[in-house]
């Protein structure tokens, strides 16, 4: 089966060797905490606030293309010029120039059409794979706004569990797909929590398809550290972080914001359609508690439904 999420030889020299083209960017996202670099089917998204600041897509004839979304200038600032083919460091140098006036517009943008889902969906990513903490965590996050309609599946997030007393090697992770859910509005209707469970356990009943995802995160996440995006200490013998399609994945929500008052998420939790996937036979459903505040995942946080209905009884 062919891995669509391998970027080219070429493209990967570019980003890692300090002469490579692309290097120069790669340099500026690490030293940037407000952005982060995730790579697609054949070019990479470097998001700012969970939106696109910048796509790069390989030419077949040399150079990238690059792209920034016109879309999010609701305020007419004048855009910086900015090459549409990236072909010297002349080039990336405009664009790393033009990052401020970029942002301020996505800034802008984002205050008039908010997405906080989006937002929280990096800060999730960033905790967990390159922070100060991050190598104390459970889950290393290999994409966000995941989309393959190759397959058929969109998740929030895709994420690689790897338990702290496992780190010897990388043979027994698990695969976790998390769905973010900012605010009670959130959690009803047609992209509430009850759909995302029975869509994901249709995509899960196609072991085919299963098996093409979980080769798309270990690529991901092998590629990820291969250019210093992921921060853990690293075993000295080596390792290849794999993930068996046998093995059941976790099935994350993480509830962004619930407001306590309210009764709209115990009755969701309480709908028997929501219990009949506690022990589902494709997935191990979960939800986030936060351990003290952050975003830092641990498989100590991840309750099982009863352990989240447990905390309404409190």
């Amino acid at each position: 089966m062919q891995d669509s999420r391998r970027l080219p030889a070429s493209f990967m020299s570019d980003l890692k060797n300090e002469t490579g083209l692309l290097h120069p960017l790669l340099e500026w996202v690490k030293q940037d905490n407000t952005l982060m670099l995730f790579i697609r089917n054949g070019y990479v998204n470097i998001y700012y606030r969970g939106g696109n600041l910048l796509r790069l897509t390989h030419k077949t004839n040399g150079g990238y293309n690059s792209f920034f979304d016109p879309r999010y200038n609701k305020s007419q600032i004048p855009l910086p010029k900015l090459p549409t083919t990236l072909r010297n460091l002349k080039d990336v140098a405009a664009w790393l120039a033009g990052f401020p006036t970029l942002k301020q517009i996505m800034d802008i943008s984002f205050s008039i059409h908010n997405k906080p889902e989006r937002e929280f969906q990096q800060l999730i990513a960033r905790e967990n794979n390159c922070s100060p903490i991050s190598g104390e965590t459970e889950y290393f996050i290999t994409d966000i706004e995941f989309s393959d309609s190759s397959i058929g599946a969109r998740f929030d997030l895709l994420a690689i569990r790897w338990l702290a007393a496992e780190r010897k090697n990388g043979r027994n992770c698990k695969a976790a797909l998390i769905e973010m859910k900012y605010g009670d509005n959130a959690l009803s209707g047609a992209a509430g929590l009850f759909k995302h469970i029975q869509d994901i356990n249709v995509f899960l009943s196609d072991v085919n398809r299963y098996k093409s995802l979980l080769q798309t995160m270990e690529t991901q996440f092998e590629q990820l550290d291969d250019l210093g995006l992921l921060q853990f200490e690293h075993p000295t013998n080596g390792f290849k972080v794999t993930v068996g399609s046998e093995c059941k994945p976790e099935v994350i929500f993480v509830l962004a914001n619930h407001n306590p008052r309210s009764s709209k998420l115990r009755a969701i939790l309480d709908d028997s359609r929501i219990k009949e996937y506690e022990q589902s036979m494709h997935f191990d459903l979960k939800f986030f508690v936060a351990n003290f505040a952050g975003y830092g995942f641990h498989s100590a946080c991840m309750l099982p439904l009863s352990g989240i209905r447990q905390l309404f009884l409190r």
